[in-house]
């Protein structure tokens, strides 16, 4: 998808809207309560999940459903002033149905994303009402969206929904588990959590003293305390906090007096609860007073941003919620991704793989569910799945806890960034994530 100004897509394509969550968003969702259960494995080069495609038709009486079709539509912030491609979802979750259609289908019936819906940010609500109330469709995906003010609606309807976990409205309770909504890579969001991988790719750096700088919007500042307490969980590390600053005003681009008292401070390593505009500004200023500190990126896998700013960020580290494109031995969802992305049209990237995620589970739920399948069917099938990889594209979810609690692994993919390049991470058993028991008071990698 070609934007008339790329550069300056980059520049703004994480707003506050988005950003204090997307921040978060790699290590949140992945990590804190989305990875995968005690007690099982996963193999990256080989899939979990059934391949087979049953072909039984039989007459079922749901939404969206004809005998030759299952239908579905999805709604994103293709209109907004960030920037963001979050129109790409559609893409990827159109390029899976190629490919599940290019084998006959599911149940005798191709898939269709028959509405694409521009919710232009302010208006979710009534773009979800009007697609259910409309759209006559059996599952609403993508959805893409920088707010979620329709989450209510999907979860009243018991319409099975899948999309982009960067929304407080996608996480239930145990009163509220809102078991019809599912993320990529779990529903759970957890700002504030203490994660262990933060220090541990401190350590890697071979840090000392961590700078910390968030926005002064309660996510930002939950974001940043809980980076600080991560640092403080585990001394083993050997890295202090030794500058914070969760005050910051959102679109600040003067980091100046901040990078001066990190640079005071010794400060060597420095995560971050901002967008990617103030992750920019903040580099340029390291780099103009000559302060050598290695940056965590939590939400920085992003191939253009390299191309542009990579000089920036050399040897600094980026989490992500899926595994990297950029390992050698690929697992077959990412191979599969990668061949139908392009038969589409499409550009790899995390937007597109959230729709790719989003229909493969899908297509998981209905097969799971058999040819005599229901909506309430799909979810129930669905939120027994332990282990879900979608073909290894995942480090694992499951989904018996993933919408209102934590697993007790916590795993992430994590990217070290060398020249131009993404270079993958590996944890234990050279696999390429990083892997914690969550009740863990050390930085000892377990194997998932």
């Amino acid at each position: 998808m070609t934007m008339t100004n790329p550069r300056q897509r980059r520049r703004c394509s994480r707003g506050i809207a988005a950003t204090v969550l997307l921040a978060t968003l790699a290590l949140v969702v992945s990590a804190c309560g989305n990875s995968e259960s005690s007690g099982g494995s996963t193999t990256i080069a080989a899939p979990t999940e059934s391949t087979a495609l049953d072909q039984t038709n039989v007459p079922v009486d749901q939404p969206g459903v004809t005998p030759t079709e299952i239908r579905v539509g999805g709604v994103a912030s293709v209109t907004n002033p960030l920037g963001g491609n979050y129109g790409e979802a559609f893409t990827g979750a159109k390029a899976y149905f190629e490919k599940i259609n290019s084998e006959g289908g599911i149940y005798g019936r191709q898939l269709q994303l028959v509405a694409e819906r521009d919710d232009k940010i302010a208006n979710n609500k009534a773009e979800v009402e009007a697609l259910l109330s409309q759209g006559d469709v059996f599952a609403v995906l993508p959805i893409a969206t920088l707010l979620f003010g329709g989450a209510d609606a999907l979860v009243e309807a018991g319409v099975p929904s899948f999309g982009w976990t960067i929304n407080p409205e996608w996480e239930g309770t145990p009163e509220q588990p809102k078991a019809n909504l599912f993320g990529q890579n779990g529903s759970f969001l957890c700002l504030g959590c203490v994660q262990p991988q933060v220090p541990w790719v401190a350590k890697q750096a071979g840090a000392t003293k961590a700078g910390v700088l968030g926005y002064a919007v309660p996510q930002s500042s939950q974001c940043a305390d809980g980076w600080e307490k991560s640092f403080q969980e585990f001394p083993e590390a050997g890295v202090e906090v030794a500058f914070k600053d969760s005050s910051l005003s959102y679109g600040t681009t003067d980091f100046s007096v901040q990078v001066s008292k990190m640079k005071d401070a010794g400060v060597d390593f420095v995560i971050t609860c901002i967008d990617t505009t103030g992750v920019v500004n903040l580099a340029k200023e390291l780099k103009k007073q000559g302060v050598e500190a290695v940056q965590f990126l939590p939400n920085a896998y992003d191939q253009e941003l390299l191309e542009e700013f990579g000089d920036l960020f050399e040897g600094s580290y980026a989490s992500v919620s899926f595994i990297p494109l950029e390992v050698s031995d690929k697992p077959q969802g990412m191979q599969d991704y990668l061949t139908w992305i392009e038969q589409v049209g499409g550009t790899p990237g995390e937007n597109s793989i959230v729709g790719w995620l989003n229909a493969a589970l899908l297509v998981e739920g209905l097969r799971q569910a058999g040819p005599e399948f229901t909506q309430q069917k799909v979810i129930d099938a669905i939120n027994a799945d332990t282990n879900w990889t979608a073909d290894g594209f995942l480090t694992g979810v499951d989904w018996t806890v993933a919408h209102t609690g934590q697993s007790p692994i916590t795993c992430t993919p994590i990217v070290k960034i060398e020249g131009s390049t993404f270079v993958p991470q590996t944890g234990k058993d050279d696999k390429p994530f990083v892997c914690f028991d969550r009740q863990t008071k050390s930085l000892d990698l377990v194997s998932q």
